[in-house]
């Protein structure tokens, strides 16, 4: 599984990494997770504001910090 975090570097954008990190631990999946602050590339995923959270490819949040357990619940429906 790949799940990539997009920011800019802001304090909401370095949340939703440490939530998506926690999560995957609570999750227990084999998940490669990448922080993405080049603006370039996260225009590319055609994500319209940050901070985003894409799994597989697929954008599941766009311009919102998600608590824990919803990104843990996202990561199993996205297996």
């Amino acid at each position: 599984m790949q799940i990539k975090v997009m920011g800019t570097g802001c304090r909401k954008c370095k949340a939703l990494l440490a939530a998506t990190e926690e999560a995957v631990k609570m999750s227990g999946v084999q998940a490669e997770i990448e922080y993405v602050t080049d603006m370039i590339k996260i225009a590319e995923t055609g994500l319209l504001s940050t901070p985003g959270l894409i799994i597989n490819d697929k954008i599941v949040s766009s311009g919102r910090v998600l608590e824990t357990q919803a990104i843990a619940d996202l990561i199993v429906q996205n297996q």
